[in-house]
């Protein structure tokens, strides 16, 4: 492949081409008449052709000088869309976040707060709680915190952490039941989560009994409560309303609390799949989104 001509001669015939005029080109540039009829014999020389030609005071571009100018203009003007796409990105101080809803509730919103206080200056945040995977061509993500087998080969992405479900309630509920071993979970008000059709559900009740209550595995809990979303049933949970299979990282600082308890802690069922936060390369022209990334990467350093 030859090498491409000088940039700076480019860029000079680029300019006097508008203007087809070598005083008017060296005065929006700032430079000498005589540095642009010398960028732009370099510029013929290279590659050995005839750009323009003279018609009285004026200079008039060729039959190939106003096919290649077009091309170096259509060029230059992608190198100064792209220039201006960096500067608002670098100048934009809002982040936008796409996340499952529950996720969204129960994950990072409790832990950005203390992040957002501790940046130099003002980082705005935009959260949208959505199911829908985000289409980084056409809509304003960041980054997606999602629930995921695999991920696009065009997306980099980072394996947040494979959650787990554990039988968790309020305190008080444990005062109205007796509950010594994992099959007297069946007497409670169970509540349920179940996220289809978008994924498959987590482990449920009838896992739950047939690994760690085979003598009642043939149980079929009632559908006292179901939710499709994992934060809904936890909300009911915390309002003393039944005992769910809830995920670990979601209630991991309420059981070392007090706020929930666990009956039988080191009863847990894996999920299928582990959450993982995708972004598109360029998303670190901002600074803010390399400090984002920097404090996701801790705050999973810390689960470990």
């Amino acid at each position: 492949m030859s090498a491409l001509p000088p940039l700076r001669a480019l860029q000079i015939f680029e300019t006097v081409g508008h203007s087809q005029n070598i005083q008017d080109a060296a005065k929006r540039l700032g430079i000498s008449t005589g540095a642009v009829s010398q960028q732009l014999q370099l510029l013929e020389s290279e590659l050995n052709a005839a750009l323009f030609f003279k018609e009285g005071r004026r200079l008039r571009l060729t039959a190939a000088g106003l096919d290649f100018h077009q091309r170096c203009s259509e060029a230059f003007e992608l190198l100064r869309e792209a220039q201006n796409q960096l500067l608002l990105d670098q100048q934009n101080r809002t982040l936008h976040i796409s996340a499952l809803p529950s996720f969204l509730n129960e994950w990072l919103i409790p832990r950005i707060a203390p992040w957002q206080q501790q940046q130099a200056s003002l980082v705005n945040m935009h959260f949208q709680g959505s199911h829908h995977e985000p289409d980084y061509a056409s809509e304003r993500v960041d980054f997606r915190f999602t629930y995921a087998q695999s991920v696009p080969q065009s997306l980099h992405a980072l394996e947040l952490f494979t959650d787990k479900v554990l039988p968790v309630c309020h305190p008080q509920l444990l005062e109205r039941f007796t509950v010594l071993q994992p099959k007297d979970l069946q007497h409670m008000p169970l509540i349920t989560v179940d996220w289809q059709p978008r994924f498959s559900s987590p482990p449920g009740w009838r896992d739950w009994f047939a690994h760690y209550a085979p003598t009642v595995a043939a149980f079929t809990p009632p559908a006292w409560q179901s939710f499709s979303l994992s934060h809904q049933a936890l909300h009911a949970v915390r309002q003393g309303l039944g005992v769910a299979l809830a995920q670990y990282s979601y209630v991991r600082a309420e059981l070392e609390s007090g706020q929930l308890c666990a009956p039988f802690e080191a009863m847990s069922l894996e999920l299928d799949w582990p959450y993982v936060m995708t972004w598109q390369p360029h998303v670190f022209n901002k600074a803010q989104a390399r400090d984002f990334h920097r404090f996701v990467v801790g705050q999973i350093k810390r689960l470990g």
